[in-house]
């Protein structure tokens, strides 16, 4: 485990995805098992459009997301700031390839399933791992599965479940280069004692992302309220 670069880690999921300790469990259990750390910024890359949830406005994320920074390594991370703490829904495609008519239509969509959904609550949870980055575990999944489900169908992806290929995470750092994990297993460990944090998600974003200096950075196209009231 960890000498490939994989999106979906850990490869199983939770028992209990709406159980906040279940969660942690399996994400810390396989954080502790990779072999190597690897460099996020070898994925290729192209800008794209994504469903995004982002927290660079929720100060209880961004507070523990700097606490636990402040314990992480010096060498071999990249940490993330404030302005670019996120949690990914989906990736709808790349610009180049996503037609102007498929994507407003896909807004139309899915923004009627946001109008119909109510605002839910979400719990950040330190410190876990996958073998490119440090990262909150985040649980209940229920709420983002069917806003992944939702996001998928108005992409042309409802044939996907997406408990085989969604980990809802919050990324606090990646990893530069190819190294050892000790040192960041141990500082994820040590994150624990701290205590999680609640957040409430009432809007879910389409962006268009790209790559700069080894941060992600993006432009907003739609924000899109999850606003039901009953």
């Amino acid at each position: 485990m960890g000498t490939s670069y994989s999106s979906t880690f850990p490869t199983r999921p939770p028992t209990d995805p709406d159980d906040p300790a279940s969660v942690a469990r399996n994400d810390q259990a396989a954080f502790e098992q990779i072999d190597q750390m690897l460099c996020h910024w070898d994925r290729p890359h192209r800008r794209s459009y994504h469903w995004m949830v982002t927290l660079d406005m929720q100060s209880h994320a961004v507070e523990l997301s700097q606490r636990c920074q402040a314990v992480l390594p010096e060498d071999g991370l990249d940490l993330i700031p404030p302005e670019s703490l996120h949690l990914t829904v989906r990736r709808f495609g790349y610009v180049d390839q996503v037609p102007a008519g498929t994507l407003d239509a896909a807004v139309t969509t899915v923004s009627e399933h946001c109008r119909a959904a109510r605002p839910f609550d979400l719990r950040l949870l330190p410190l876990a791992g996958s073998p490119g980055a440090l990262r909150f575990s985040v649980a209940p999944w229920s709420p983002l599965l069917s806003l992944h489900r939702a996001v998928s169908a108005a992409s042309g992806y409802d044939d996907v479940d997406p408990l085989t290929q969604y980990r809802p995470h919050v990324g606090i750092a990646y990893s530069n280069q190819v190294q050892p994990p000790g040192p960041f297993i141990a500082a994820a460990h040590k994150a624990r004692s701290l205590p999680s944090t609640a957040i409430t998600i009432t809007e879910l974003r389409l962006v268009e992302l790209y790559r700069t200096n080894h941060q992600y950075r993006w432009h907003v196209l739609e924000r899109l309220p999850i606003a039901a009231t009953s």
